[in-house]
């Protein structure tokens, strides 16, 4: 059986880009990252004003660039417009349960009032079973702080894309772990 020149291109084309680019790298939380060894939810562990934001950012994962990230939350509308009120509500539903069942942990209505930033970047809504579900990724950002010349910045990411609720339910697992609270 020949193959047609174009088979044989599109092959050889498919074996060097698999020989090319290695596996894709596992995602992996920044607590745990040899890039931020001291960043982790210790550093909230006492803070307690928090803002929730949720917005399509149009960086995916680029190299892991915290910076640009962290000029959208900061640039960022708090009140959460159109179609990210859904996931929003999804979000602050878990969020809000948690603060009223521990009450070491208060909703902030703008930036300026925030300790620290709850992010979750909307990538995609996925309809399984006549079911819409947001998903995205989520990531805490403490705030910078000009007294300490210490610079805003990305302290926990989600370990990979998630479903809203289950990345805010881990979230929450890890404040209750970090907290002390049960």
């Amino acid at each position: 059986m020949r193959l047609s020149r174009v088979t044989k291109f599109a092959t050889v084309t498919l074996f060097v880009l698999m020989v090319s680019f290695p596996g894709i790298p596992q995602e992996r939380t920044l607590a745990t990252s040899p890039e931020h060894p001291n960043s982790s939810l210790m550093e909230v562990r006492d803070k307690q004003r928090a803002l929730l934001l949720v917005f399509r950012s149009g960086i995916l994962d680029a190299g892991d660039s915290e910076r640009a990230i962290i000029d959208q939350v900061l640039k960022a509308d708090p009140q959460p417009r159109g179609q990210y009120m859904w996931a929003y509500g999804q979000l602050a539903k878990k969020l809000n349960s948690y603060i009223r069942k521990y009450k070491s942990l208060t909703a902030a209505r703008e930036l300026s009032d925030a300790d620290f930033v709850i992010y979750f970047n909307l990538i995609e809504y996925r309809r399984i079973l006549n079911v819409t579900y947001p998903y995205g990724e989520l990531f805490v950002i403490v705030k910078g702080s000009p007294k300490t010349n210490t610079p805003p910045r990305v302290i926990w990411r989600a370990q990979k894309i998630l479903w809203a609720g289950d990345a805010i339910s881990n979230l929450i697992k890890e404040l209750k772990s970090v907290r002390g609270e049960s």
